[in-house]
C-alpha cells in the first residue's frame, strides 16, 4: 500500500490524496502532518502553520483525511459549518473538493493567523523587531 505522509492508503487513493495535499500546499501558510495513533489506520491533518510551528500549537485544523476499505474519506472540521460531515476523496469532485476544504480553512482560522498568508523570513524579522519595541 502506498504511503502518503506516513499513512498508509489504498494504491488508487494516494494519488488522489497527494494532488489535493499538493494543490493545499500550493496557497501557501499551511503545514500537513500525519496521527498514526488514530485508529483504525490512522489520519493525515492540514492546519496553518504559526509563526514558531510546534505540535502542542496546532491549531486551526482545517483539513483531515482518514484511508477507508474502498475510498479515502474527508472529515469536515468541528469548527466549519460549509459541507457535508464526510466527504469521499473523488476524481471527479476534485474542484468541488478543493473549494469546499478552502472555505473550512477561512472557517476554522485561529484568531491573529489569517488563513492563507505568506510572510517572507524578513517580513517576519520586521514583525517582530517592531514588536519588541513595544
Amino acid at each position: 500500500m502506498p504511503n502518503v505522509h506516513g499513512i498508509e492508503f489504498n494504491a488508487n487513493q494516494s494519488e488522489l490524496v497527494k494532488d489535493l495535499i499538493r494543490e493545499l500546499l500550493k496557497d501557501g501558510g499551511c503545514a500537513v502532518y500525519a496521527l498514526r495513533n488514530m485508529k483504525p489506520s490512522g489520519e493525515l491533518r492540514m492546519a496553518p502553520t504559526p509563526p514558531t510551528p510546534s505540535p502542542r500549537q496546532a491549531r486551526g485544523v482545517f483539513l483531515r483525511i482518514r484511508p477507508g476499505a474502498k475510498e479515502a474519506i474527508i472529515v469536515r472540521p468541528m469548527n466549519a459549518k460549509a459541507g457535508e460531515k464526510y466527504i469521499k476523496v473523488a476524481k471527479l469532485t476534485q474542484t468541488e473538493t478543493l473549494e469546499i476544504i478552502r472555505i473550512w480553512r477561512k472557517q476554522t482560522a485561529p484568531a491573529g493567523v489569517p488563513s492563507g498568508s505568506r510572510k517572507t523570513l524578513s517580513e517576519l524579522d520586521t514583525l517582530v523587531g517592531s514588536m519588541a519595541h513595544v
